[in-house]
């Protein structure tokens, strides 16, 4: 629905641990010690040998989930292009959370102070 903001406005996530990775029936929620963000579109996990996981896709949508393995890394960088945001963590492992300009918003993320950022 939205592209995601400025790598700037969202390095309040780096240095952040991923505390938790909730399932939902249409949503992840990956939440850090301070903010969370919730994934209802696209998203791929990368584990630290490289191996691409799409998740959450219509093709992929009944696919194992494989991202177990990021919960307590911390978060290292964050860069973002208009419709993708990639966090890199301290292992090796990328998370890319996409959005699109459809309809319908494709999550949200809830900054260290509880403000609501949708893409």
């Amino acid at each position: 629905m939205y592209p995601f903001p400025t790598a700037s406005d969202l390095q309040f996530l780096v240095g952040k641990s991923l505390e938790h990775v909730r399932l939902g029936f249409w949503q992840f929620e990956f939440v850090f010690e301070k903010g969370s963000i919730n994934v209802e579109g696209e998203f791929e996990h990368v584990d630290s040998q490289g191996v691409v996981r799409g998740h959450n896709t219509g093709v992929n949508r009944l696919a194992p989930i494989y991202v177990h393995h990021i919960p307590g890394q911390t978060v290292t960088t964050v860069s973002v292009e208009p419709f993708c945001l990639t966090l890199a963590f301290g292992r090796g492992d990328l998370l890319r959370i996409y959005s699109n300009e459809g309809q319908f918003a494709c999550g949200q993320i809830y900054d260290d102070e509880g403000r609501l950022i949708p893409f």
